[in-house]
């Protein structure tokens, strides 16, 4: 079996050619990438300078822009330079790039290498033909340039643009040496500021911990943004920018308004403001003027801090008795007088200030903070003492949270002192008119009140010029704030130690009496002393008080007969309604013919206009009449109340002032207060309730007939009632009358006598002399 021959082998030239595009290729891989490179970090200097220059970031921001930097040139090395170099190019690689860019070599390169690296025995080719293959691709390289292989100008750009951004890079360290250091002082993470032309001042802008520059303020409000563009080294800009950007997303921008000239004055900055309105939402913005930029200002929005269990703790003073406590806050607060005040309120958000101006003053206070309170989150305790209110105040609070933001408006609390007023004494002498007799008991009724509570009640009176005295009630309030229990100031009283009579009235003298009360106020050292109406009495004999007493009797009969009379031609009147009710019933009278008849029914139709006009009249009158009568037995029944406790006035005053006349006491009494009292609750109230009735049926004649004659009976029954009261008057006033002639006729024997005794001491002088 034969063996069969080898593959030839290229010839060396041939091998040497595509060794040759082998190191070409991986020399312009090498020096492509290495231009990239470096230009992709020429272009990141100048860049990264401009963006500092103009933005100037945070080394965060800086920090994040070189990891970025260096995430770029690895993708640079790795696609242009790892992916690339050490790729392994063949040789049929290699021949196909050289057949492709010179095709004057026929195939016979690539036909040669094929042969010569082919897996294929040597038998399935002719030798010659393998040797004639050879030889055509060994003449074809001979004329091939290799360099002419590649194209040369993405090399030449890279290059040219690698060493142009190394060549500025390098012009610029020496041209701008400060400028440069800066910027790798920068690149090191270094906090220095890029010089500018224009320095901005933000005013209330100061960086936090974290570096971020904010404002807080309450939502809703109004923010007037104030930049200082310094005039000392810099230059003014001719305005200033503000680029705001909100929450929702929208962005805007506005010129600032420009406050006066820098140039004018010798200010060390130029004042630029913007107000933005109704600040609703939270917001970023930038200042921008001149070369000079101020990036990422927010202005956040908070709530404001509100009050709530506002109360204001009460220490009373201790002569109202009253416990401690406290008092929500509502618009106005009505407080006692000397009442020690602590103010408390609790806040919905932590507070750094809180301050409270009282008006009565005119300071302002600063208030001592609580503890947080643990009912809520950012909750706390304030607490303020404003001591003892005298007089009317008014509390104006104000509050700082920590954000810096304040309530809209201070916090108004009023305080209106209630003054502990003076006791009232509303009093009065029952039974006892201007003149009393020198034995007389003198009660008093009424009602003694005070605020808060009495401590004492006494009688102040003054006989004449005597100067006035006091005499204290027998029952002295406890505190109470009423008292009723007068009691009764007798002027035949006697001193409990001597037994002797205080004083000693007579005739013709004058009693000024009066009830006096205080209360229990110790504030100040002022007396504090209610008193009722000073009441002057005249001091008269019994015998002239029974005088006064007779002509008062004679007024309220004149006064009663009065009455008596205006009820008679009422219940007269009600007579004639019902008389002109049956004369209506009985009809017109007879024409007395035929004739007249006729007439009569001939004229029938026209004369129901007026028959029906006659009819309204005639119930209009009826109604007035009612009217009257019910308005007259209404009054009389006030008129007739007030005549019966008249009359029982004079019965007491007999008694007040020891009078002892039994006889005159019953007629007062019995015959004449008791009967008009009985009048006044049994006998006029029935009848008017019966007036009604008839004036309810007014539109019914049938009806109201048989009530009108119910209520003329009730009338009658009242006149036979009222007229034997006024028999007892007058029979009262003949016994008076008899009392009356026996006063005078003991009056002159007392004349007779004093005149008597006067012409015997004139004899028995006489006969001395």
């Amino acid at each position: 079996m034969d063996t069969p021959p080898a593959n030839p082998s290229l010839p060396s030239s041939v091998r040497g050619a595509l060794a040759a595009v082998r190191r070409r290729i991986r020399a312009y891989v090498w020096v492509e990438g290495l231009a990239v490179l470096v230009a992709m970090f020429g272009a990141a200097f100048w860049l990264g300078l401009a963006g500092d220059w103009y933005f100037e970031p945070t080394p965060a921001v800086r920090k994040s822009a070189m990891i970025g930097i260096g995430g770029a040139a690895f993708y640079i090395v790795y696609r242009y330079l790892i992916r690339r170099v050490f790729v392994s190019i063949s040789d049929s690689s290699a021949a196909l790039l050289l057949e492709r860019r010179f095709p004057e070599l026929g195939e016979h390169l690539l036909t040669a290498v094929e042969v010569t690296t082919t897996a294929a025995p040597a038998k399935d080719y002719h030798p010659e033909l393998l040797a004639r293959t050879a030889r055509a691709a060994e003449e074809a390289v001979a004329g091939v340039r290799v360099s002419e292989l590649f194209n040369r100008g993405p090399l030449l750009r890279s290059l040219a643009a690698a060493m142009l951004l190394m060549l500025s890079i390098v012009v610029f360290a020496l041209g701008a040496r400060e400028a440069f250091g800066i910027w790798l002082n920068r690149l090191a993470m270094s906090e220095e500021p890029w010089p500018r032309r224009v320095h901005l001042e933000i005013v209330g802008f100061a960086p936090d911990a974290t570096g971020r520059r904010s404002h807080k303020l309450a939502r809703d409000d109004d923010f007037e943004l104030q930049v200082h563009a310094s005039t000392q080294g810099f230059a003014p800009p001719e305005e200033v920018e503000i680029r705001f950007r909100l929450a929702d997303g929208r962005r805007g921008r506005d010129t600032m308004i420009r406050v006066g000239d820098s140039s004018a004055s010798t200010g060390e900055f130029q004042l630029f403001r913007y107000e933005f309105k109704h600040v609703a939402g939270e917001m970023e913005f930038d200042v921008v003027g001149g070369d000079d930029r101020v990036r990422d200002l927010h202005l956040e929005v908070v709530e404001r801090p509100e009050l709530h269990d506002i109360e204001v703790e009460c220490h009373y003073p201790k002569y109202l008795g009253r416990e401690s406590r406290r008092l929500p806050v509502t618009g106005g607060m009505r407080i006692p007088e000397g009442t020690h005040l602590i103010l408390h309120a609790n806040a919905t958000k932590s507070l750094v200030a809180a301050r409270v101006r009282a008006s009565r003053s005119e300071q302002e206070s600063q208030l001592d903070l609580g503890p947080a309170s643990h009912v809520g989150a950012g909750v706390s305790h304030i607490q303020w003492e404003y001591g003892v209110l005298g007089t009317d105040d008014v509390l104006r609070i104000d509050v700082t949270d920590i954000d810096g933001v304040g309530p809209r408006e201070p916090y108004r609390i009023s305080l209106s002192a209630i003054r502990d007023e003076v006791p009232q004494v509303a009093a009065r002498l029952s039974g006892i008119s201007t003149a009393i007799t020198p034995d007389a008991m003198l009660p008093f009724v009424g009602r003694v009140t005070d605020d808060y509570g009495l401590a004492r009640l006494w009688y102040e009176y003054q006989i004449d010029s005597v100067p006035m005295a006091e005499r204290p009630l027998a029952r002295q309030p406890k505190g109470e704030p009423a008292f009723e229990q007068l009691g009764m100031f007798d002027t035949r009283a006697t001193d409990p130690q001597t037994g002797q009579r205080v004083f000693q009235l007579r005739p013709k003298q004058r009693l000024a009496l009066s009830l006096k009360a205080t209360d229990q106020y110790d504030l100040s050292q002022d007396k504090r002393i209610g008193s009722s109406q000073s009441f002057e009495l005249e001091v008269v004999t019994p015998a002239d008080l029974l005088a006064l007493m007779e002509r008062r009797e004679l007024t309220l009969r004149q006064r009663f007969e009065s009455i008596y009379e205006k009820l008679t031609d009422t219940r007269n009147m009600l007579g004639r309604i019902e008389t002109d009710d049956a004369s209506k019933e009985a009809g017109p009278p007879s024409a007395g013919g035929t004739e007249a008849r006729d007439e009569l029914g001939a004229s029938a139709a026209g004369d129901q206009p007026a028959e029906s006009e006659t009819g309204q009249r005639a119930l209009a009158r009826r109604r007035l009449r009612v009217a009257g009568a019910l308005q007259n037995v209404l009054q009389a029944a006030d008129e007739v109340k007030g005549i019966a406790e008249s009359f029982d006035d004079l019965g007491e005053e007999l008694t007040n002032n020891r009078i002892d006349i039994p006889d005159l006491k019953a007629r007062l009494g019995e015959q004449i207060a008791k009967p008009l009292h009985q009048i006044t609750e049994h006998t006029m109230p029935p009848l008017s309730a019966q007036l009604r009735l008839v004036e309810d049926r007014l539109d019914d004649p049938a009806a109201m007939t048989a009530e009108l004659q119910k209520a003329i009976a009730q009338a009658d029954e009242l006149l036979v009632a009222m007229r034997q009261v006024l028999d007892h008057m007058l029979e009262l006033e003949t016994y008076n009358e008899v009392v009356s002639l026996l006063r005078d006729i003991i009056t002159d024997q007392e004349e007779i006598n004093r005149r008597t005794k006067e012409r015997q001491k004139e004899k028995l002088k006489g006969l001395l002399e």
